[in-house]
């Protein structure tokens, strides 16, 4: 008996460590993140910052990931994810509540800095977690979960934060003080509930701790993470300018403060509703690729649309557009740790690797799209579209063949 009784113990913990990485999405990157774009126009009246400002403001936090991705995966392989988890998740709590003390564009972007090295640290370290609980055809799922757990978060901020939390506490500065705190609590949680597996528990994953020359020398030369890491470039600074211009652009296009958080919620919602559609889907078909290139081929499509269509057609582009282009970011953790010679061990170094590269043009889309509105208003969404679209061709370069996800030795 037992064998059994430490099993089910397991399968029971392993839940748990779920719902606490969820917390950690849902909060940090989803909530504390997301709150930005619906409060951009309070906070460019406050301190008197232009677009393009407030794009490169926006643009902090994934400049940060250049810096941080990489070395937050090393971390992650060579002391686990429970304690980078416990700092990172505490500090993203404190900076991300500096943000409300800050009073011009050098101190925003200072802290936005700061808070964008925990924020884009966790790419690198959570799907680690899913790759050490969660293996085989269990994998796929357990990272879609976890990017619910992040829509669901954007749902909140983007539905509450301007209209409801910034005059109900007095301003944009107070928001950020809220959202700091239940992050800094997910990292005590972290601290004082959350461990590593042992070998007794989980015999068929294998977790070492890898030392940081050793891991970077091996994924370093493996082909498939650098151009996973270029397509990324390409989506993720499209995601990111979209996302951030948005909510300005129906403001200034005529759309009242609601409907334009409305449709951003929207977009967050039925984000969380296709995540889970669209991994089961890959899994279904055996094909990562084949959802990975339709997801990045709406978002294209999605972009260059959406300027020339009507109100209705930009609620039709949000909905449709945002659920397809949900599999993006799954996927992509997915193809990361089945690529072959990844795994759980290289797995945070190799999505580092691949975060790191994605975060240039995170960084640089969102200014740089920003600055045509002075131009047309319409064109920054066909800058971003154009650079997703050069995301596609890439995807057929990804000769070597991942992993099949194998159904897992069942513990529960």
């Amino acid at each position: 008996m037992e064998p059994m009784i430490t099993e089910n113990r397991s399968s029971n913990y392993r839940w748990y460590i779920l719902a606490l990485t969820m917390l950690v999405y849902g909060v940090i990157m989803g909530a504390s993140r997301m709150c930005m774009p619906v409060l951009f126009k309070q906070i460019s009246d406050d301190l008197g910052l232009s677009l393009v400002a407030i794009g490169t403001i926006w643009g902090m936090d994934p400049l940060a990931g250049v810096f941080i991705g990489l070395p937050g995966g090393l971390l992650a392989d060579r002391f686990g994810v429970k304690r980078t988890l416990v700092v990172v998740c505490i500090m993203a709590g404190v900076f991300g509540a500096l943000r409300g003390l800050t009073n011009s564009f050098l101190t925003m972007a200072i802290v936005m800095f700061l808070f964008g090295l925990m924020v884009a640290a966790l790419p690198s370290i959570v799907p680690k977690v899913t790759a050490i609980w969660f293996g085989g055809r269990r994998l796929a799922l357990a990272n879609g979960i976890l990017n619910v757990a992040g829509s669901l978060g954007a749902i909140v901020a983007t539905m509450f934060s301007a209209t409801v939390f910034s005059p109900w506490l007095g301003g944009w500065q107070a928001v950020m003080f809220l959202y700091g705190v239940p992050s800094v609590l997910i990292g005590l949680l972290w601290l004082f509930t959350a461990r590593e597996p042992d070998s007794s528990e989980l015999p068929d994953t294998i977790v070492q701790q890898v030392p940081f020359r050793q891991a970077l020398s091996y994924v370093a030369r493996i082909k498939d993470v650098w151009i996973l890491g270029a397509i990324t470039l390409c989506t993720w600074g499209a995601s990111m300018g979209f996302v951030g211009y948005l909510p300005l652009y129906l403001r200034n296009t005529g759309w009242t403060p609601a409907s334009a958080d409305a449709a951003v919620t929207a977009l967050s919602g039925v984000t969380f509703i296709g995540v889970i559609p669209m991994v089961l889907l890959s899994d279904k078909f055996g094909s990562r690729k084949g959802v990975f290139l339709l997801s990045i081929a709406s978002l294209v499509v999605s972009l260059i649309l959406l300027p020339y269509v009507s109100h209705l057609g930009i609620w039709i582009i949000l909905i449709v557009g945002g659920f397809l282009r949900s599999g993006i970011s799954p996927i992509f953790n997915v193809m990361i740790f089945e690529t072959k010679g990844v795994g759980s061990t290289y797995g945070g170094t190799a999505t580092g690797l691949a975060t790191t590269i994605s975060m240039f043009g995170a960084f640089a889309a969102p200014p740089l799209g920003n600055a045509l509105e002075s131009i047309d208003p319409g064109f920054p969404f066909v800058f971003w579209g154009v650079l997703a679209a050069l995301g596609l061709p890439l995807i057929f370069m990804l000769k070597s063949r991942t992993d099949k996800p194998q159904l897992p030795r069942e513990i529960a």
